[in-house]
């Protein structure tokens, strides 16, 4: 099927849902047309507090129901993506009671009645109903068998707070469950003619950009460009629940500030007084109690931090994280904090040494490189301008204490590994990178600069499928070879969170949101031709 190509995503959104028109009748959608991810903080909603629970994004001691007794929640449970309760199996210990059951997510302590939960056989298993606060002044909860619950408020022990989560967390990172089948506009997308779909795909692919730009954007009216650009580095070097602790650590360690602290050493030890810096307040330094097992050269180099960290602790001493483990969560021992952080503070020292700050050092070398990025298509070897700003951001192992070292105290490992590799650089580029250079070009004007973000954008290859990009290709194509081969660069991918987020509406189990069938429910467009 041939259509005339759009200008836009939004233009393309509009005729696809007139294609859609009087297909399969009576399977009208719901969704609203005010539904606006990536616009700034994620909206405060249940599957942000399942995210919150699901990722243990709490503090670790110190939490009690509401009748009083202490809580200590030793699995959280698997998140259920269909009907019932939202985890199942969870193992807790309440009040020095080890409790084994489901557990209910709910933003307000009225939506266990509200939705009938206390009428409903299926929730008879729950044995923890979750709340963001209570409200009404109880402590339990009914089930449909008589017997009560005990009831968490869960705003209070949220670690660090609401706030930073909504603000360093994005769409992409909320919990999500697998499709259950082909999307309602898989034979749609299959008919249509293949270069039209790449098309698609493409103005998808930089709508995703601009929302990205966009989030740095909002963050950009609190802090100047350069700050925004360094916090968007450090969380796309977390994930899980790590991001929103490399967020905090990047507002509390802004890099004018650590690099004129560090200025006064000797050059050969800036970047040991930025790791000193960054580990201190990170909470992930190791006392010398912690270090009576460590290798001769880990303790070394926990002594000489802790020397360089004397000298700054005095105005640096408020900023501290209190130690956590959700710095290690979900990461293998190569991307481990120590390594990323040590390399942050390396990428830093770069910058001093060239005598610029990090994304003014980079945009300059996106305006130099510019030139050749005319008529540059996709292909199997990457454009010399994207190779030269992945090799900015490597960084090496050779030579350095973590070249060779997962944390202080385990043994070093037989070999050197790179402390950011190709495809961590490549990540950066793109997540971190091409969005802030949009969002400097917004700021002054700069056409050229902006066209050079978003045709660097088209050469970046795919990187790592995520759960989002597989179900989501899947939904869209099945199994036709012929468009998931169409999916061969990462612009195209980024289009299926695009897709995602504003046509699925962000409903990964169902096709009742889709907005291709809300005319089906208002009556906007009549069937096609």
């Amino acid at each position: 099927m041939r259509i005339e190509r759009r200008d836009s995503f939004w233009e393309y959104r509009e005729i696809l849902k007139e294609l859609m028109a009087g297909r399969r009748p009576g399977l009208a959608g719901e969704g609203g047309s005010d539904y606006q991810p990536d616009k700034g903080p994620l909206p405060l909603n249940e599957r942000l507090i399942q995210t919150i629970w699901a990722q243990g994004l709490i503090q670790p001691t110190g939490m009690r129901v509401a009748d009083g007794r202490p809580l200590r929640v030793l699995d959280a449970g698997r998140w259920n993506g269909s009907a019932g309760p939202d985890f199942m199996g969870a193992k807790l210990m309440i009040g020095g009671e080890s409790v084994k059951g489901d557990v209910e997510i709910h933003l307000k302590a009225s939506d266990w009645e509200g939705h009938g939960h206390h009428r409903d056989l299926d929730y008879n298993g729950v044995v923890l109903h979750v709340v963001l606060e209570s409200g009404d002044g109880k402590d339990r909860d009914v089930l449909h068998n008589g017997n009560e619950i005990p009831r968490l408020a869960i705003e209070s022990y949220i670690f660090p707070d609401l706030e930073t989560l909504s603000r360093s967390l994005s769409l992409d990172d909320l919990q999500y469950t697998q499709p259950t089948g082909l999307g309602r506009c898989h034979q749609l997308m299959t008919e249509l003619d293949p270069e039209v779909v790449a098309d698609f795909l493409d103005r998808a692919g930089d709508e995703r950009l601009v929302a990205k730009m966009q989030r740095l954007e909002e963050q950009a009216r609190q802090a100047d460009l350069e700050q925004v650009f360094y916090q968007a580095v450090m969380m796309a070097l977390g994930s899980g629940p790590s991001k929103t602790l490399y967020y905090l650590l990047a507002k509390r360690t802004p890099p004018r500030e650590m690099m004129d602290f560090v200025r006064d050493l000797p050059r050969p030890e800036w970047i040991t007084g930025l790791e000193a810096l960054l580990m201190h307040v990170a909470g992930l330094a190791p006392d010398e109690e912690g270090l009576a097992d460590a290798p001769d050269d880990a303790r070394r180099r926990a002594g000489r931090l802790r020397e360089l960290w004397r000298g700054f602790e005095q105005y640096w001493n408020d900023r501290l994280i209190p130690p956590t483990r959700r710095w290690y969560q979900g990461h293998r021992p190569t991307n481990f904090p120590t390594r990323r952080l040590s390399a942050v503070a390396v990428l830093l020292a770069r910058a001093m040494e060239r005598g610029k700050e990090p994304l003014a050092d980079l945009t300059d070398h996106i305006r130099q490189g510019m030139a050749s990025l005319e008529g540059a298509a996709p292909a199997r070897r990457k454009h010399p301008l994207l190779v030269e700003l992945i090799r900015w951001f490597r960084v090496g192992g050779e030579g350095h204490f973590w070249g060779n070292h997962y944390s202080f105290t385990a043994k070093p490992a037989g070999r050197v590994m790179d402390l950011i590799g190709e495809g961590t650089a490549l990540s950066l580029v793109l997540n971190a990178l091409l969005p802030a250079a949009l969002l400097v070009a917004r700021r002054e004007g700069d056409g050229a600069l902006a066209e050079a973000a978003h045709r660097l954008f088209g050469l970046v290859p795919p990187l790592q499928p995520n759960h989002i990009t597989e179900f989501m290709t899947r939904r869209l194509f099945g199994e036709d070879e012929k468009s998931i081969k169409l999916i061969n660069t990462e612009r195209r991918r980024q289009a299926l969170f695009q897709i995602f987020y504003h046509c699925c509406h962000g409903e990964e189990r169902h096709c009742d949101t889709c907005y291709y069938l809300e005319c089906q429910a208002r009556g906007e467009v009549k069937k096609s031709e």
